[in-house]
């Protein structure tokens, strides 16, 4: 009985191992086959391009109107009219407020009133001392006689020359009543309404207004010493300016001053640059960020979106002449046009650049490579001040 059990259990037995067998190796074909057909990864990838590019230096700045004056009265008196809205752009010599000119044209007709009293005592003295003059050689009068009318004809001429200068300043301040512009500029609000009473004069006289003129406009910035010291002759030296809600430097300028000593406390020296500003756009008090162009230089360029980041460490993935992945480690300098990268260190215009697929690919892995084109616009910096 155990001789027939064990003979059936061989039976069955060999039948079921050769197909266990079969299936295993049927399944291995398949899986071998399967990663035989595999496709490679598609990657893009681009050459890095040596180029010229504008080398500069970057600051962050306020702008500050080229010429600001507080307006003021000299004369006192009541505001009568303004002439101006809050806002305008005056011109030099433009009658901003008028102040009540009543008193002052008195004040004038008085002075014109002593004038004429003056000459009429002039030329009465002096006919009094020219007819004793004439005689005095005859002996009628005597020497003191002709001496007083002598020095009183010279005290008239005294008192005619003070009611000119006072008839003068009579005029002065009637002009002084048309409180006209001394810049051409943009005008800020009226700082007193009509009716009001203002003081004038040089102590505290009232402000009545301010005028800024911003077209040219002025940028102020700080740089450290290193920055200034190997600059040759800073003035005219070009520049460009970008406003905090402008992404490209599309206004240029120049330097036209460097302070004359550097500041003890923060080791930094104030510079200065102007624009023309002709559309008006750059307001008195707004940021800017400027690039102090310093000529042209090689570079290596790469885009932007083709840098990883590995912990602290900038890299970039290159494919290899087998086509496989690696990782290059890179020192990168500035951002070139918004988009453009400059590599100082770790790459060369033959590697390959992979520009996509970045988060699938990885080192030692194979893949098809692809190129895309790559060209750098031109700088309109590195062209203007070549």
């Amino acid at each position: 009985m155990k001789k027939k059990r064990k003979v059936m259990q061989i039976m069955f037995g060999v039948p079921l191992l050769a197909i266990i067998a079969f299936t295993l190796h049927s399944c291995s074909d398949s899986k071998a086959a399967g990663h035989g057909n595999m496709a490679l990864l598609e990657t893009p990838f681009v050459h890095p391009i040596q180029d010229s590019v504008g080398n500069w230096d970057e600051y962050i700045g306020r702008f500050a109107a080229s010429e600001r004056v507080e307006v003021r009265s000299r004369v006192n008196g009541y505001i009568e009219s303004v002439n101006f809205k809050d806002g305008d752009i005056v011109k030099k010599g433009q009658v901003l407020f008028v102040i009540d000119q009543r008193p002052f044209y008195i004040e004038l007709k008085q002075a014109e009133a002593e004038k004429l009293r003056a000459e009429a005592d002039l030329n009465r003295t002096t006919s009094d001392y020219n007819r004793i003059e004439s005689v005095k050689d005859s002996r009628a009068v005597s020497m003191e006689e002709v001496e007083q009318r002598k020095q009183i004809a010279k005290s008239a001429e005294a008192q005619l020359m003070a009611a000119n200068a006072r008839l003068e300043q009579a005029r002065l301040n009637l002009s002084y009543t048309e409180v006209k512009a001394p810049i051409s500029g943009k005008i800020s609000d009226d700082f007193i309404d009509a009716g009001n009473y203002v003081t004038g004069g040089i102590a505290n006289a009232t402000p009545l207004t301010t005028i800024v003129k911003i077209a040219p406009i002025h940028f102020y910035f700080e740089g450290s010493e290193k920055d200034f010291i190997n600059q040759n002759g800073v003035s005219n030296t070009p520049v460009t300016v970008k406003l905090s809600t402008e992404d490209k430097y599309s206004r240029t300028g120049v330097m036209d001053f460097v302070d004359n000593e550097i500041n003890r406390n923060t080791g930094t020296i104030r510079g200065r640059a102007v624009f023309d500003n002709a559309d008006l756009k750059i307001e008195s008090g707004m940021f800017g960020r400027l690039r102090l162009i310093k000529g042209n230089s090689s570079a290596i360029l790469i885009p932007e979106e083709a840098i990883s980041t590995n912990q602290s460490d900038k890299v970039v993935y290159v494919i290899a002449e087998d086509s496989t992945v690696h990782v290059k480690p890179v020192k990168l300098g500035k951002l070139y046009k918004m988009k453009y990268r400059i590599v100082k260190e770790g790459l060369t215009p033959d590697d390959r650049i992979v520009t996509g697929n970045l988060l699938k690919v990885r080192p030692g892995m194979k893949v098809a490579p692809s190129e895309d084109k790559f060209k750098v616009q031109q700088d309109s910096t590195s062209v203007a001040y070549k």
